[in-house]
């Protein structure tokens, strides 16, 4: 049995055992405790499970919990739990995704902190907290036809699937390439896991469609073709009716783009920026497509893909995935910088800046905490850069193909290319040739 599945069991083992508990609780309340007295101390003594991970149901002991709920906070280091029950002298809450960073065994020791009112108080002893990884598929079938399936997701299915973005109402955009013909049938679908629903948004770009970028509004989506000047625009507003529009350079400008692969959105300035393959890097503003070159020499001869740093909106990050790894650039200061991997050398390692290594890397996401999370397609994997350059592998298995779900030591990808990751941080890969997009949780 895989460590997901036991760890579900158990948790599942646990809400069995809770429920005695959960009743005589009521049964307490019923009892009648006194309120929450400001006079007096709040004092803990224990919770019990001492362990566990997202989800976990958990009952905290103590005195002057008082009985409501709603002015209870609970904190597993910084991180919020779900209270549920308040009844005096135990508080029944729920261990929240993921409340620090793991260690080498992926363990966070948490601190669990009551706060009542203005008190607050910690118990002596911390939570161990498990964090789990797992793969699951959200649609697609590997070894489809080419032709686009749409409807249920069960029955959802499409040929190779390139690079995603989600919008706030966690519906994920989704390019698809024709493995046959490069100019023709390729096409952008829609995809909601919540409603279990996808539909066709494009029947036809013509040119492939690469990396989608969601505006800041989070429901206005942009995605470059594959070359030229042209970019297809939709927005949840007017039903996602695409619209093809071009970039106009500005008075006096000149644009010189043979290929584009992702636009990136800058909150500082309200602007998108590209970068073409020869290595010029442009500004272009999303209501009038009027462009102006803000940087050359940026790796030219590469693919690359790009987002901006979510704490500062100055930076951008880029994956050149012809040479095999990622860059900063800082649109301020004009700072070009290599974050990790090796220049021109493909291959597999995890480590620290320039010794860790990449094969051909593509497109890549930020969390809230401005962690990287990268499609590290030639390897298979996905692998997670923090902003000191920190390379380590999150899920696959290195240099190995195929299909599989499951956790870090079961999931299998083939030629992972993209990734998005909606507001509840949950990631959705795009496998290339899979022909599927997967679900990745890190809680």
């Amino acid at each position: 049995m895989s460590k997901f599945k036991t760890i579900s069991v158990a948790v599942g083992m646990l809400a069995m055992l809770l429920l005695p508990c959960l009743t005589s609780c009521e049964s307490d309340k019923e009892n009648g405790y006194e309120p929450y007295d400001p006079n007096k101390a709040i004092t803990l003594t224990s919770f019990y499970p001492d362990s566990g991970g997202v989800a976990t149901k958990v009952i905290l002991n103590g005195e002057n919990f008082g009985t409501d709920a709603s002015k209870v906070k609970v904190y597993f280091n910084e991180k919020e739990a779900a209270v549920i029950e308040a009844i005096g002298n135990k508080i029944y809450a729920i261990c929240p995704r993921k409340p620090g960073e793991g260690d080498e065994n992926n363990i966070v020791k948490c601190k669990v902190r009551v706060q009542v009112g203005d008190k607050s108080v910690e118990y002596p002893d911390p939570f161990t907290y498990q964090i789990q990884t797992v793969v699951t598929t959200v649609c697609g079938i590997v070894g489809a036809p080419d032709d686009v399936v749409t409807g249920n997701l069960a029955q959802t299915s499409f040929p190779l699937v390139t690079y995603l973005a989600v919008d706030k109402d966690n519906n994920i955009i989704a390019s698809l390439r024709n493995r046959n013909n490069y100019y023709h049938e390729n096409k952008v679908i829609l995809v909601n896991e919540d409603e279990d629903i996808s539909r066709l948004l494009i029947p036809d770009s013509g040119a492939p469609l690469n990396q989608p970028c969601m505006l800041d509004d989070g429901k206005t989506v942009y995605i470059p073709t594959d070359n030229g000047l042209e970019y297809w625009t939709m927005s949840s507003d007017n039903m996602w009716s695409p619209i093809k529009q071009a970039m106009k350079p500005n008075t006096g400008e000149t644009l010189t783009i043979d290929f584009k692969h992702s636009f990136a959105m800058c909150t500082e300035d309200g602007n998108m920026y590209i970068r073409a393959k020869n290595g010029i890097l442009y500004r272009v503003n999303p209501e009038t497509g009027l462009t102006n070159q803000v940087a050359s020499g940026l790796m030219s001869g590469s693919d690359s893909y790009m987002a901006f740093s979510k704490k500062n909106p100055n930076m951008l990050y880029l994956a050149y995935t012809n040479n095999h790894c990622v860059y900063t650039y800082n649109i301020r200061t004009g700072e070009h910088r290599l974050l990790a991997g090796i220049s021109g050398q493909p291959g597999y390692i995890d480590g620290n800046g320039a010794a860790a290594m990449f094969s051909e890397p593509r497109q890549l996401i930020l969390d809230e905490n401005d962690d990287m999370y990268i499609a590290d397609t030639n390897n298979h994997c996905i692998r997670k850069v923090t902003s000191d350059g920190k390379v380590s592998t999150v899920i696959g298995q290195p240099g190995k193909s195929g299909y599989q779900d499951g956790s870090p030591e079961d999931a299998l990808f083939n030629r992972p290319f993209g990734m998005c990751i909606n507001n509840d941080g949950i990631l959705y890969i795009a496998d290339y040739e899979n022909q599927c997009i997967r679900r990745l949780a890190i809680e």
